[in-house]
């Protein structure tokens, strides 16, 4: 499998995004929302499939769509955000199944970095540094409200609009990894490495930078590995991310 350079680049960039947005939701304990809500962009993607256009914009549409109803249903109803998650998770997951045809699953499901255009890897590129502009620019509201919620409302910081944004940066960061990896194993850049992150770094900045290195790194060899072998680099890079944090185990926490 031959991946072009750009690819490989982009891929970085994003995967660094995703380690970022990945140790938030980690603070938060919001692991699997992340991996709830992309199965919310099968939908989407499913429509690009029957009526020939990028699917990855139809599951952008789908993604945003779905942090619009998660944050309108959160207020009429007040039920948890990873409740409203799980059903429209179930929901998405059942219509993009039924919709998609047979042939096409797999590719949605492990992500086809060869159906990255030049064009689409450079957006997707860009996008993933404005994701990490934005987080970086609003770490401290994101951090304060996920450890110290009274000490924001203290600082007037307003916890449901930084909810807002957190949603759609994750909406944002799984839209431009799904092609690499695929909605069912976004984890693999947004959660494992974060969770490794954790058990490895001793300060809050190491634990954002382990995250996202480690994030850029298993994409990157994922990524290697597939040119060279010619396997899915999805399932390469979810493998490569949780044997370094089966490896981080290893590691005395003291």
């Amino acid at each position: 499998m031959t991946i072009p350079f750009i690819v490989f680049v982009s891929g970085v960039v994003i995967a660094a995004a995703s380690g970022l947005v990945g140790s938030l939701l980690t603070l938060r304990k919001m692991t699997l929302l992340s991996d709830a809500l992309s199965h919310i962009a099968l939908p989407g993607i499913a429509l690009g499939i029957l009526f020939h256009f990028t699917p990855i914009w139809g599951g952008i549409v789908f993604l945003f769509l779905g942090v619009f109803l998660i944050w309108a249903i959160e207020a009429r109803t007040k039920l948890a955000t990873e409740s409203i998650t799980g059903v429209l998770f179930v929901t998405a997951l059942a219509i993009g199944a039924l919709l998609i045809p047979e042939e096409e699953l797999l590719e949605t499901f492990f992500g086809n970095v060869q159906s990255i255009s030049y064009p689409a890897a450079y957006i997707q590129m860009m996008v993933a540094i404005l994701i990490i502009g934005v987080t970086l620019s609003f770490l401290k509201h994101l951090t304060l409200t996920s450890i110290a919620p009274d000490l924001a409302t203290a600082s007037k910081i307003s916890k449901k609009s930084i909810e807002i944004l957190l949603l759609v940066l994750i909406a944002t960061t799984i839209a431009v990894g799904i092609s690499f990896v695929g909605v069912l194993l976004m984890s693999s850049l947004l959660i494992v490495p974060a969770v490794t992150a954790k058990n490895l770094a001793k300060t809050f900045k190491g634990f954002i930078g382990i995250s996202m290195g480690i994030s850029a790194f298993s994409l990157f060899l994922g990524l290697c590995v597939a040119s060279v072998y010619s396997i899915n680099p999805g399932l390469a890079t979810v493998l490569i991310s949780s044997g370094i944090f089966f490896a981080s185990l290893l590691v005395p926490t003291k």
